[in-house]
């Protein structure tokens, strides 16, 4: 058999490289599995989104942000209202202190079209209520009033239709309803609001999709708030187009337990299958190489939407592509390693691949084949422990189910936002045994700052 890259495996790590000779033998934590005899769909690059991250430019789309670095990693959705802008928004100060948002947003939406992404509308940064907000700002369903909030949307539609905003749009009912950052008024208002929110958004927007509830907490089987908003919206029929919440941080557990449980919520509450958002993914100890491959790997396996978490605030909400990219001196953007980490995910075409992450639920892979050629990515969240791949049912490929196969390993190297590393790092080929039909190799502890050998 020819000696060729039939697997390309690409690991994560978090620190510039140290020593090889530093790196001791360690037993697995357990391993991740790749079946290469089972197709899932065709590559669709869930996760290569972000919120916010674009430089405004009056009304006009940015210019500043090289147009490669969103082409190469396949972007195709943004999420941003004008939040912390020197305008406080329309619940604060009506129209005047509005349409500076209203400005923003319209930037962010023509830079996001520029690459034919989806944009997604955040209500309630136009309001205002983005944390910069008094207790006594004003709330939609005060005293149980929506005048002002019917205005509103009254002039959001005008803005929209004279702007040629319709086309890739969704509107976000409201962020982070559980947080008293965010929704400053009690459960019961808010619940209020979103079925009043719903039917005067379908009213002005008819043939506009709607996101929610975008909340900040994940679904599981006790959250009294996801069982009180699912049995409101099922007798109110409120329902969204896009379900959405956020998966930030371990304690939030991960797809692969949050999207089962959102589903036996969704069926014991009758409501029917709906594409899903996780419009803002990962924290800021998660935003590296490693952990945006865990990530990335859950978002394919569950079929959903994820959009980067944006942690700069300012100017710096503003910019950076989400931090993918950064600035020099000189103002000329960079990538980031994670750019680099987006750009391969982007690069892996064809068909997914069944995948499973390992059994403690830290360690994930996500796969890909075309023309026979099969690119894995591998990375760990937040901890430091080697792991085993196991790719099997290789005779699918048409390899023989004892032999050798050729594998191709990469690294993502990390040092923070602000570092230009070079990435992939190329580690050559190496042969490996199939043994009944599988190939299994272990990914040493990259995450502690050590270098994978060249030969693993």
């Amino acid at each position: 058999m020819k000696f060729t890259t039939f697997l390309a495996i690409a690991a994560a790590v978090k620190l510039i490289a140290a020593s090889p000779s530093r790196i001791t033998p360690r037993d697995s934590n357990g391993k991740a599995t790749v079946d290469v005899s089972k197709k899932t769909g065709p590559a669709k690059f869930l996760g290569s989104n972000f919120i916010y991250g674009f430089p405004d430019n009056g009304e006009e789309a940015q210019t500043v942000i090289p147009d490669h670095f969103l082409t190469d990693i396949k972007f195709n959705a943004c999420r941003a209202g004008g939040a912390q802008t020197v305008f406080t928004g329309w619940g604060a100060g009506g129209y005047d202190q509005y349409i500076g948002r209203f400005k923003s947003t319209l930037s962010n939406y023509r830079s996001t079209r520029k690459f034919n992404g989806d944009f997604i509308l955040l209500i309630h940064d136009l309001w205002g209520a983005d944390g910069s907000s008094s207790d006594s700002a004003l709330v939609p369903g005060d005293n149980g009033n929506y005048s002002e909030f019917e205005k509103f949307l009254a002039q959001l539609k005008k803005d929209i239709n004279e702007n040629d905003m319709l086309d890739g749009l969704v509107i976000d009912i409201w962020n982070e309803p559980e947080l008293e950052i965010f929704w400053k008024r009690s459960w019961e208002q808010y619940l209020d609001y979103y079925v009043h929110a719903t039917a005067l958004v379908r009213k002005y927007f008819p043939d506009t999709l709607i996101s929610g509830p975008s909340f900040a907490h994940a679904p599981s089987l006790d959250n009294e708030k996801w069982n009180t908003w699912m049995d409101v919206v099922a007798g109110n029929k409120s329902l969204p187009d896009r379900y959405s919440w956020h998966q930030i941080g371990s304690w939030e557990r991960q797809p692969d337990t949050t999207v089962p449980d959102f589903d036996t919520l969704r069926s014991s509450y009758n409501l029917p299958k709906k594409p899903i958002d996780l419009n803002e993914y990962a924290w800021t100890d998660e935003q590296n190489p490693s952990t945006s491959v865990y990530y990335l790997s859950q978002l394919e396996r569950h079929n959903v939407r994820g959009l980067r978490a944006n942690w700069g605030s300012g100017g710096g909400l503003h910019d950076y592509l989400a931090n993918l990219v950064y600035k020099n001196d000189a103002g000329e953007y960079h990538p980031n390693g994670e750019w680099h980490l987006y750009k391969y995910y982007a690069s892996m075409t064809g068909d997914r691949l069944a995948t499973s992450a390992s059994d403690d639920l830290l360690f994930d892979v996500f796969s890909t084949i075309s023309d026979r050629h099969v690119k894995i990515l591998a990375g760990t969240r937040t901890i430091q422990a080697p792991y085993d791949v196991s790719v099997g049912k290789l005779s699918a490929l048409g390899l023989p189910r004892d032999g050798k196969i050729g594998i191709r390993t990469y690294r993502f190297d990390w040092n923070g936002q602000f570092a230009d590393v070079k990435s992939p790092v190329d580690l050559g080929c190496s042969k490996y045994s199939i043994v009944s039909d599988q190939v299994r190799f272990l990914i040493p502890s990259g995450f502690d700052g050590h270098i994978l050998p060249k030969c693993i």
